[in-house]
């Protein structure tokens, strides 16, 4: 009788985690075919357009960046929902990300839409998460005026080799 139930037991844990790889096997499909998707809308600007459009117009390249940013930050919504990611890590990325130009204007230009659809799964976790990227957001625009992406590098110059600085 008590061996019975230790293995129905182990069936039981068996099949949920079962479970869960399932969900996080699908989650990492669905969120491998929306990257593609972006991809190529980022170098077609008539796929683009099958979008949801701007809320004002802008510069095709100005809407590719924005996108790319919003790559950016689902990344470190999927990192930080799995734990790959803490609070401190997140608040220093965050910090950095909307020091710039196109991080503010991909929080401007989406973040109440972006945080509304992006919280799902585990909510305690998604909550935190968007309670940290509006914390940083607002800090940011405290902290005086973004740094104008024509001024991110230089020009003319030798690129900096990260193996030999």
């Amino acid at each position: 009788m008590v061996i019975s139930g230790i293995a129905l037991a182990g069936v039981a844990i068996s099949l949920t985690l079962q479970e869960q790889q399932t969900k996080a096997a699908r989650d990492e499909r669905d969120r491998s075919t929306h990257r593609q998707m972006i991809y190529l809308t980022m170098g077609d600007r008539a796929l683009a357009e099958c979008l949801e459009p701007p809320n004002g117009p802008m510069p095709f390249e100005r809407y590719r960046q924005i996108i790319f940013a919003n790559l950016i930050m689902g990344r470190w919504y999927a990192a930080y929902q799995l734990g790959d990611v803490d609070d401190s890590t997140l608040r220093y990325t965050l910090e950095r990300h909307f020091r710039g130009e196109i991080g503010r204007l991909h929080w401007e230009y989406g973040g109440h839409d972006w945080l509304r659809g992006a919280i799902g799964g585990n909510q305690r976790r998604a909550a935190a998460f968007a309670k940290i990227v509006k914390e940083s957001y607002r800090a940011a625009v405290n902290a005086g005026p973004a740094i104008p992406a024509a001024d991110y590098f230089i020009s003319g110059g030798a690129d900096l080799d990260p193996q030999n600085p």
